[in-house]
């Protein structure tokens, strides 16, 4: 099976893809544009998915770490971003 071929990298990696692929969808299909939207469902999956994903080798698991907290960065802007327009709106 396609299982035994993978290795744990390699099936994350398919996994998270078709996480996204599936995300992309919802939103093509639901007909969302804004791109804070985009962003932040992306990031939240992503940092989800990385957390349930503990089968990694522990480099594997240092690698997405330091991801996470890029993405924990940006999330943090995004909020901040949006935090600032609705008080500039005001």
């Amino acid at each position: 099976m396609i299982n035994e071929s993978l290795s744990v990298t390699d099936r994350y990696i398919v996994a998270l893809s078709a996480l996204l692929l599936g995300t992309s969808i919802v939103f093509a299909w639901s007909g969302e544009t804004r791109t804070q939207v985009f962003f932040s469902v992306y990031l939240i999956e992503v940092l989800a998915f990385n957390q349930l994903s503990v089968m990694m080798s522990r480099r594997a698991r240092a690698c997405t770490a330091r991801v996470e907290r890029v993405l924990v960065v940006c999330f943090a802007i995004l909020v901040l971003w949006e935090i600032v327009r609705i008080i500039g709106a005001m």
